[in-house]
């Protein structure tokens, strides 16, 4: 039996508004790390434009931009259900909602980008092109703000291993550059829609390509005349990677030997990569030390023991999960950062502030009685970023986790501006995946755009030491034992403009773009 050429036509333009847009999702997750494909960005978001420039109503469109939202969000986030398949964790079959709902939940941004870009602009035109660049990065912003927010892929990573690019981040900031990203990589879907005469076509081709040489330019001459922040500061840095399993992290019977691993790794060295200064600061990742060790009178004096091995001035920076009995008589559990000095001073500075939904804590749990996939509840909340400041160290901000990839928020608002930034995380949960090497990029831009060095260490994953322009100066190995040793680099001097304007002008200007497209659709109706 012959299919009917109207139904065959109806079926093929349901495949061209779903199909075509979802292969271009994936092409632009491949941008992402550690693939880091970038030109695989320009061709499918010219692939895109060109499923929403033919859209025939507005409801296509957001149907194209969900099936291209669900394409790039899958590809790129799958490995974030890898931590339900930890052993011993009660939530595997959770696994399919959280592989495919959270790609879903966060391709509804894209779909109202895409409508919104077709109904308030022709986007076989300049401005309508410019809409649809303001209303997609306006979707990333929306994205990583609205509820908890989930700034984690912008499209700006795409240029994570272009180091002069990246300099555009301490003027713009991310999301910024995610628009500009975007101006690039559909330039090539307008001009082949586009009926518009060549001189318009070579106008907004000689201003992306004029655009992206001074960015490069800028991002050169910054890096040329950026002094060696290697070897700036006379504190000599031991960041530890102790590479426990998961599954093996929490097991009571266990615990004592992991806590002795960090000690082992943490004991000094006099080889050829030991630097040479009068203070020594050793940092542990995220919950490095477990409330049993940590409310230990036997467990603080190994560490005392360990920091009294060391000549001169030496301290602790660790993870700590901290519990105290709250108001009530229940117990409250903090993900911290605790100092430790060779005195047997122990000072607890920084309390996560941001914590992971479902995690660490379950949203509107007196509807959703379950526990969170951590395993602990009754997490609180800290005070939020601010300036750390101690004797012999640099004053510095702390961060836990994903706090890192939070842009404008790595840093208190005081006026005391911290020398550095330091990230303690456990990327353990996702095992041999994408997702510890985009979370250690995001690690990167947060050190471009507030000028200041980050020093990650994680239990397992990727932890290194980066300097204020984003340079990579020790990065460690996934999946194995390590302690980098290296000195503290030092920021770069003064604020970047990013720094003290935040998103202001992106927003502005995005604005700009949108009212300008609503008013010429309704001068057109």
């Amino acid at each position: 039996m012959k299919v009917k050429k109207p139904a065959a036509k109806s079926l093929l333009s349901f495949a061209f508004a779903t199909l075509l847009p979802f292969m271009a999702g994936i092409f632009c997750a491949l941008s992402m790390a550690p693939a880091s494909w970038w030109p695989l960005l320009f061709a499918g978001f010219s692939l895109f434009y060109i499923t929403l420039a033919k859209a025939g109503s507005a409801g296509r469109a957001a149907l194209s931009g969900f099936f291209f939202g669900l394409g790039y969000f899958l590809k790129g986030l799958w490995w974030i259900g890898n931590a339900l398949l930890v052993e011993g964790n009660d939530y595997a079959w959770v696994w399919p909602l959280a592989v495919m709902g959270l790609p879903t939940l966060l391709a509804l941004f894209t779909s109202v980008a895409a409508a919104l870009s077709r109904v308030t602009g022709d986007l076989k035109t300049i401005s309508g092109f410019l809409v649809f660049c303001a209303v997609m990065a306006l979707s990333e912003w929306v994205r990583g703000h609205i509820f908890t927010g989930f700034p984690w892929n912008l499209y700006a990573y795409a240029w994570s291993e272009n180091l002069p690019l990246l300099q555009t981040l301490s003027l713009t900031g991310p999301y910024g550059l995610t628009l500009l990203t975007i101006f690039w990589a559909a330039l090539g879907g307008y001009l082949y829609v586009s009926p518009q005469s060549l001189n318009r076509k070579m106008l907004l081709t000689f201003s992306a390509v004029f655009l992206f040489i001074a960015c490069f330019s800028f991002g050169s001459y910054r890096l040329h005349t950026s002094a060696d922040e290697s070897t700036n500061r006379n504190i000599a840095l031991r960041v530890i990677q102790p590479n426990i399993r998961q599954d093996l992290k929490w097991l009571p019977d266990l615990q004592g030997l992991h806590f002795e691993k960090h000690l082992k790794l943490s004991a000094p060295s006099s080889g050829e990569g030991a630097p040479q200064a009068s203070t020594t600061l050793i940092i542990w990742p995220e919950t490095s030390v477990p409330p049993v060790i940590f409310e230990s009178p036997a467990g603080r004096d190994k560490i005392k023991n360990m920091l009294s091995s060391y000549k001169g001035e030496v301290y602790l920076l660790a993870g700590v999960l901290r519990r105290e009995k709250g108001e009530s008589g229940q117990t409250d559990y903090y993900n911290s950062i605790v100092l430790f000095d060779k005195k047997g001073r122990v000072r607890p500075l920084y309390d996560k502030t941001h914590l992971v939904p479902f995690g660490e804590y379950i949203p509107l749990q007196k509807w959703i009685p379950l526990r969170p996939v951590v395993e602990f509840t009754g997490f609180q909340r800290g005070a939020g970023p601010q300036t750390i400041i101690e004797d012999s160290i640099p004053p510095f901000s702390g961060l836990v986790c994903y706090e890192i990839i939070f842009p404008g928020k790595v840093a208190g608002e005081s006026e005391t501006r911290p020398d550095w930034i330091v990230n303690l995380t456990n990327d353990a949960w996702y095992g041999i995946s994408a997702g510890p090497y985009q979370h250690f990029d995001h690690a990167r831009f947060r050190a471009v755009e507030e000028a200041l060095p980050v020093i990650r260490s994680a239990n397992t994953g990727l932890s290194g030491v980066i300097d204020s322009y984003g340079r990579t100066l020790s990065v460690s190995t996934l999946n194995q034992d390590n302690a980098l040793q290296t000195l503290l680099p030092a920021a770069s001097g003064k604020a970047t403009l990013y720094s003290q304007t935040r998103d202001w002008p992106f927003l502005l200007f995005c604005g700009f773009i949108l009212l300008a497209g609503f008013r010429r659709m309704f001068k057109h109706n």
